[in-house]
């Protein structure tokens, strides 16, 4: 539908603010949507290659840091390079900012590019929710904790996986939070709902950022920038909603400001959101589909998948006793990859090993990279599922293990499930005595 509305006047703080915030956005998404697709990949690569450049001589010359910015991030999005690059975003659109205003002085609103602006971060960060949705309701993100940190001891958690563990301790909460991402993204990607998907979208990411702070997670920045963003698409509005649901008050509907003068242009723009929306929707759960079936189905365990106790260690002939200070015979052995085992020993080290297996002939070969002296070669006799023998050695020691595979389910954390009636459930490690003031008091628990 065309704008019939008066044009508005803005007021030249107005004007500097929005020419601020177009240039400082445009270049923070940028190469979206490059990259997004097949074959564009060359020039998203093109353009973070620009600003690798760019952001270390900064960082020299104008920063006089004394050290050097890295522009391998390592996963963090939290690295000097990243704060480097959001200070030079600033630099270049406070200067561009200035410098169109020098130039354009008869300008008395950006309302349509505005209306550009809008449409182009809200592509981009519903794309982003879109991929972050998927990715937590296929196991990209937070998968259920693996067999190595079932075994390992709270203490030894860092914060973030910590975070990590007990979201993917729970499938059911993670596809929830999945889900409300994949809500806000496919809002924003129909242009009248934009203000519904950023409300939606601030729910989820205020969480997400309080997360990310309580727990320090290396993506503060690009969370906060999203949540950011996310008030920017809602602003239009704002007052609005305010005056209805906080006053009372009567409010007018929304003027629309086209993209385009003409309206087949404008039709045209809607499918193409709405069409870049769908595949991206689908094409996201595909891929963290397929990511799930790749590295959790059943066909991607190795085999004898599990953790195994060791019963009975004889080195060279000699049966070693499960002393705690032992650290030749082993404590524990565990499956969890396919191409990889980790052997605990008795004083609690771990030590990793590659793994080929060969179920044909029973056997199978384990070593450390590089380390000739380190390799292994075992035939192994498996009555059933739950106990395993290993026999052979390394060049100078014949080795001969008994093994009892561990049940998973007596870990409290994989246990429990879902309980609608509970009769009596107290709290776990209450160490402050609340169930005990309860009783005592004999009032409801209330506090959760």
């Amino acid at each position: 539908m065309e704008n019939q509305e008066q044009p508005a006047h803005w007021s030249r703080a107005e004007l500097l603010a929005f020419r601020f915030v177009f240039v400082y956005l445009i270049l923070y998404y940028l190469p979206f949507p490059f990259g997004a697709f097949p074959r564009t990949g060359r020039v998203a690569q093109e353009y973070e290659s620009l600003w690798q450049k760019l952001v270390p001589w900064f960082g020299r010359h104008v920063l006089h840091l004394n050290y050097e910015i890295l522009t391998n991030t390592n996963c963090s999005g939290d690295t000097t390079y990243e704060y480097a690059r959001v200070l030079c975003f600033f630099g270049v659109a406070f200067a561009a900012s200035l410098l169109w205003s020098l130039l354009d002085r008869s300008s008395s609103n950006h309302q349509r590019m505005h209306e550009w602006l809008r449409s182009y971060v809200r592509l981009s960060v519903g794309a982003a929710m879109l991929m972050y949705g998927a990715a937590k309701i296929f196991l990209q993100h937070f998968p259920s904790p693996n067999l190595y940190k079932l075994l390992e001891p709270l203490g030894n958690y860092s914060q973030m996986s910590l975070l990590w563990t007990f979201m993917g301790a729970s499938r059911g909460y993670s596809v929830f939070a999945g889900c409300l991402q994949m809500l806000a993204g496919i809002l924003l990607f129909i242009p009248r709902l934009t203000t519904l998907g950023a409300l939606v979208a601030i729910a989820v990411f205020t969480n997400i950022f309080a997360l990310n702070l309580g727990y320090d997670l290396p993506v503060k920045l690009y969370s906060l920038h999203i949540l950011l963003v996310c008030f920017f698409l809602f602003l239009p509005d704002g007052r609005r909603l305010v005056r209805f649901f906080l006053l009372n008050q009567t409010v007018p509907s929304s003027p629309e400001t086209a993209l385009f003068h003409r309206r087949r242009l404008n039709t045209a723009a809607l499918v193409a959101q709405l069409t870049l929306g769908a595949v991206l929707v689908f094409s996201n759960l595909h891929r963290a589909h397929d990511f799930e079936k790749r590295h959790f189905g059943m066909s991607s365990r190795p085999p004898f998948y599990g953790i195994w106790n060791v019963e009975e260690f004889v080195l060279s002939g000699k049966k070693l006793p499960p002393l705690a200070t032992e650290g030749t015979r082993w404590q524990r052995v565990v499956f969890q990859f396919p191409k990889e085992v980790g052997i605990q020993s008795m004083n609690g080290s771990w030590m990793g090993y590659w793994l080929r297996a060969n179920t044909a002939k029973h056997t199978f070969a384990m070593g450390k990279a590089n380390d000739s002296k380190k390799e292994f070669e075992f035939a192994f006799s498996n009555p059933d599922s739950w106990s395993l023998t290993l026999e052979g050695g390394d060049a100078t020691n014949e080795i001969r293990v008994k093994l009892r595979r561990v049940d998973e389910k007596q870990f409290a954390v994989l246990a429990r499930g879902l309980h609608w009636i509970d009769e009596d459930a107290a709290l776990v490690q209450d160490q402050e005595g609340v169930c005990d003031r309860v009783r005592q008091t004999g009032g409801p628990l209330i506090v959760r």
